[in-house]
């Protein structure tokens, strides 16, 4: 069983396993998922990922991408988490996430960002005092509430965060590919 790494009112984030990369790929090879990205994933591609950015940064640095889901039911929404990119600046901590189209427009995104600022898992690293004092300009300075008010707020961030209903990125051209 998957290790659970933090709860939020209506969420709980977990290790990803290898079950849930059927899933994960169906958002990774979906055109209107991947609209922000340079092209959609195939399958194996989706795998290298996930083994780079969940199974290998959890064994590295104790974090990594996330599974997201639902609190009552357990259904699997897609992923949120604490990832370092490589940057023209350097090694950089950048809290993203990616769900399913049905899961948009609820504030499930935002509530589970906003989780991974004070999960233990991530707050232990280093990197995260980076992120805590950005959070003026940052996503994870905000917190949601279940109706998803703090959308526009966040929204409203500064020019380094692009804040969309599935998936939230420093501005850059380095590292997505």
């Amino acid at each position: 069983m998957a290790r659970a790494v933090l709860e939020t009112d209506r969420l709980t984030l977990r290790e990803i396993t290898p079950d849930d990369l059927p899933f994960l790929h169906r958002i990774f090879g979906d055109a209107e998922c991947m609209q922000y990205y340079p092209r959609v994933k195939s399958f194996d591609e989706t795998a290298r990922w996930f083994q780079w950015l969940a199974f290998d940064s959890y064994a590295s640095h104790g974090f990594g991408l996330w599974a997201v889901t639902d609190r009552q039911n357990g259904a699997l929404l897609g992923d949120c988490g604490v990832t370092l990119q490589e940057t023209s600046r350097g090694l950089e901590p950048e809290i993203g996430y990616h769900l399913w189209r049905d899961h948009w427009g609820k504030g499930y995104a935002v509530e589970a960002a906003a989780g991974c600022e004070v999960s233990p898992a991530a707050t232990a690293h280093p990197f995260m005092a980076i992120i805590a004092s950005r959070s003026s300009t940052s996503l994870i300075g905000r917190r949601a509430s279940p109706s998803g008010a703090a959308g526009e707020e966040i929204r409203r961030a500064g020019p380094d965060v692009r804040a969309r209903s599935h998936s939230v990125m420093r501005s850059t051209t380095d590292g997505y590919d």
